[in-house]
């Protein structure tokens, strides 16, 4: 009996030992939230989101004298449009098609720079994140955020360690989202 279930259960091990890290890298980063602003009297503005990376990667990294290249688990334009969305519904905006102002969330960059030896790794993060606001009396405003963020450690760069490398930058970018209020000012004179 004993050896019916030791052979399955040593297989099973074996082969988990060999499995190889998955592709994808699981991107969730902290999502921070404006204060709400009491003079917006039922302003509706549309979202919509792009990205503009010239590469779908996030990060390419050597394992087993191999080239793997890492993507995101979830569709970024999505994500970033989903964390305007909140931004905005936090400030005090209702979200709808035909606002009065449109606002379109651009991925710009979003990439890890993976190198390693036998000892260390480093990690540098880096994003570029633009959002569009466009009125319908024709008047444009572009604000761009840029963070960047490094990270060494021992050994070889595990997905986990990317990822939180990843999350770490898009952290900071959505924070400095929250925090600057040049496309509310923006919204509050163009919107009527």
């Amino acid at each position: 009996m004993l050896k019916k279930l030791f052979f399955p259960l040593m297989v099973m091990f074996v082969l988990a030992g060999c499995a190889t890290p998955p592709n994808t890298i699981d991107v969730a980063p902290k999502i921070t939230l404006p204060s709400q602003d009491p003079s917006l009297m039922g302003i509706t503005i549309s979202i919509n989101g792009a990205d503009q990376r010239p590469d779908q990667a996030l990060a390419r990294i050597n394992r087993d004298n191999q080239l793997v290249t890492l993507t995101a688990s979830r569709d970024l334009r999505f994500l970033l449009q989903e964390v305007l969305e909140k931004q905005m519904t936090a400030r005090g905006y209702m979200i709808g098609p035909n606002g009065a102002v449109d606002l379109q969330i651009i991925v710009n960059k979003l990439y890890a720079d993976v190198s390693q030896g036998n000892l260390r790794y480093k990690i540098a993060t880096s994003a570029d994140v633009s959002i569009i606001a466009t009125a319908k009396n024709g008047n444009k405003m572009t604000r761009t955020y840029r963070s960047s963020y490094s990270v060494e450690g021992a050994l070889q760069a595990s997905n986990k360690n990317i990822a939180n490398a990843v999350n770490s930058v898009l952290s900071d970018t959505i924070s400095d989202m929250a925090q600057d209020t040049s496309i509310n000012e923006f919204i509050k004179q163009n919107a009527h």
